[in-house]
């Protein structure tokens, strides 16, 4: 299933680098070891905050996230120094396909895949409640399926958001854009899916995007809607090769550029 959109560069990131490939083991390691650092964060450090205060700080859950996606950004990183690469973008271009994709069949490519998965994402999105009932969560995790949440407010009950320029830099540039759509694109699709070529040749994408998915098992109920998703940021920085639309996928896709919406309005005082 060889399929790529750039003429020019047709042939294989990890091919035309001579990228060092990871063995299975190592490959599963990569992907199984974010699961139990997340659900030692969330359920190790999650329950011992809920029983001391009642409720989960925001703050702790901003925390948590910066440790988690953090620590893949780290071993990101480390990756690209054991490859002998300087952590600077010049030097890293190439290898983390930081470009935009060339040509109409590339453009029309990343849009047709990335609505695909986007939609059928949403689709999905029911069988999170439907999870949820017949399984376990805790009724302190945030974000509960089966806890309706009609406010920005409501989601985070103890931040004033008129004027606190400092969390909504915080949440919506240092976590969100930073820590979690940049940190995990580097980590799971730049550093990884080339690293996956020798075990499932042109099927890295696949192998990468499935995991990706499972990867968020600790999250057990979300796990069907992200398997189209992952599969639609590991097309995207591999056939179509660009690491920024992948992000930009991953932003749209989580429904950040709603959550900005309403994080300004709620900034200004206007609801």
């Amino acid at each position: 299933m060889k399929i790529r959109f750039d003429e020019k560069n047709n042939r294989p990131l990890a091919e035309r680098l001579s990228i060092p490939q990871f063995r299975l083991p190592m490959i599963l390691f990569m992907f199984t070891w974010p699961i139990a650092w997340f659900a030692f964060l969330i359920y190790g450090l999650g329950p011992i905050f809920f029983r001391a205060y009642g409720s989960i700080s925001t703050w702790v859950i901003i925390l948590i996230s910066l440790l988690g996606n953090g620590a893949e950004m780290a071993v990101a990183l480390i990756i690209f120094r054991r490859e002998g690469y300087r952590l600077t973008l010049s030097s890293l271009r190439e290898r983390i396909n930081w470009r935009w994709p060339k040509g109409w069949k590339a453009w029309g490519a990343f849009l047709l895949v990335f609505l695909l998965a986007f939609s059928v994402a949403m689709l999905l999105g029911s069988t999170a409640e439907n999870i949820a009932k017949v399984t376990s969560i805790p009724d302190w995790m945030p974000g509960h399926p089966l806890k309706e949440i009609d406010s920005l407010q409501a989601g985070y009950p103890d931040i004033k958001f008129e004027g606190n320029w400092l969390f909504f830099i915080i949440q919506n540039f240092v976590v969100v854009i930073i820590f979690n759509m940049f940190g995990e694109e580097l980590y799971y699709r730049a550093a990884l899916q080339p690293k996956m070529r020798g075990v499932f040749g042109n099927w890295d994408w696949v192998a990468s995007g499935a995991g990706f998915a499972l990867r968020h098992l600790y999250f057990w109920w979300r796990v069907p809607m992200l398997i189209p998703a992952g599969l639609g940021f590991a097309f995207i920085f591999g056939p179509v090769g660009s690491l920024p639309l992948s992000i930009i996928s991953h932003w749209i896709g989580n429904m950040e550029p709603m959550m900005l919406y309403f994080g300004i309005r709620a900034l200004f005082g206007l609801g």
